[in-house]
């Protein structure tokens, strides 16, 4: 996060100053769960088919499977922040886990996808991802307005209606940038 470095006191005596310089952004973590009307096994292999469903998504400019199974994923954010990244699949432990972590791009990111069947034709999703931006302008924004969290919120209310059947409704998807929209009476 941070480092102290240590200023001469000027004096000659030999004692310092601290300050206190900062190094790194701040990372970020989020937590999404969603549940979904299928089995554990065919929950899974419905997510892990992204070419299925990746017109799907609403910000998403690219999210292209390579043949090294590697993801390459790109999405607009606000004032123009477009986030690339590609991501590649990590061993789990457990057989109802998908890991992955980021390589280049200007947002890292490692998370976890965890399956848990909690009735038959039920399954509960869970997205755990730990992220840094590293651009400092829009890590800062970031962390103002969430913008990222705005993101995975609608993209997995947009799979989710995809795979559900649901029609999702253009006015109810939720807003990059919350504090901009609108206010309602």
């Amino acid at each position: 996060m941070g480092r102290f470095d240590s200023l001469p006191s000027g004096k000659g005596d030999g004692i310092g100053i601290a300050r206190f310089k900062a190094t790194n952004l701040t990372p970020m973590l989020l937590q999404k769960t969603l549940h979904m009307s299928q089995p554990l096994a065919e929950c899974k292999a419905r997510l892990a088919s992204i070419q299925s469903y990746r017109r799907q998504f609403l910000m998403v400019t690219r999210a292209t499977v390579t043949s090294s199974k590697t993801v390459d994923f790109s999405f607009r954010g606000p004032l123009g922040f477009e986030a690339h990244t590609v991501l590649l699949s990590v061993e789990s432990d457990s057989p109802d886990q998908y890991t992955f972590e980021s390589v280049g791009g200007n947002i890292n990111l490692m998370g976890i996808v965890d399956f848990a069947e909690i009735r038959p034709n039920c399954t509960e999703v869970t997205l755990a991802v730990h992220y840094e931006i590293r651009n400092k302008l829009f890590a800062w924004l970031d962390r103002r307005a969430r913008f990222v969290d705005t993101f995975v919120t609608a993209e997995l209310r947009s799979i989710r209606a995809h795979f559900e059947g649901i029609a999702a409704s253009y006015l109810e998807r939720a807003p990059v940038l919350p504090m901009f929209q609108t206010a309602t009476a």
